[in-house]
């Protein structure tokens, strides 16, 4: 790593610290070039490249006030690019892995198809939901949505007034579209467009 001097003054590094842009960007300027050329000498991708730059001055950013001295601003940089390009490297190596192992077990031959296979995944995502719902909305729901059971079925069934079970499985129901959509919006998408 190359050593780099200190490129801003004191009265600079201050205002760098308490987030002044024209200071932040003056930073940027001397450094983004450097950061640049390493990161793309390792990957030899214009876009990796770029993120873990972007990554570097958002996490320099961030981190603006546990820098010690005007000195300390490259090698943190220089590190944490470095971090991001390693990150990248393995997420790589554990997909092509991943990739590997998935065509020495998938035939042309297998009975099991992908949208079998992103059936039983959202089936799993949805028996998740559903358990996290109240006892009380979880059994209405259950009993609507899984058993068939009619509004005035399940009211005679619990005792409960046929306004309140409609009212429990509606707010299930929203509950359970809503958790699919934050935490799932692929699968949110493929269960909806495929209705």
């Amino acid at each position: 790593m190359t050593q780099h001097p200190k490129n801003i003054s004191d009265e600079e590094f201050v205002a760098f610290q308490n987030g002044d842009a024209r200071v932040f960007r003056i930073v940027f300027d001397k450094y983004q070039a450097t950061l640049c050329r390493f990161a793309y000498s390792v990957c030899k991708d214009e876009d990796i490249t770029q993120d873990a730059v972007q990554e570097s001055f958002v996490k320099l950013y961030q981190n603006k006030s546990k820098i010690v001295a005007p000195g300390a601003i490259y090698p943190l940089l220089f590190v944490i690019t470095k971090r991001y390009l390693l990150r990248v490297f393995r997420r790589s190596v554990i997909e092509a892995k991943y990739k590997h192992e998935l065509s020495n077990s998938w035939s042309e031959g297998s009975t099991a198809t992908i949208d079998q296979l992103r059936r039983n995944d959202l089936g799993s995502i949805l028996d998740e939901l559903v358990h996290q719902l109240p006892d009380k909305q979880k059994q209405i729901f259950l009993l609507n949505k899984f058993g068939g059971y009619s509004y005035e079925e399940i009211s005679d069934q619990t005792g409960t007034s046929k306004n309140t079970i409609k009212n429990q499985v509606v707010t299930a129901t929203k509950k359970i579209r809503l958790q699919l959509y934050r935490l799932y919006p692929f699968y949110f998408l493929l269960f909806f467009l495929n209705q």
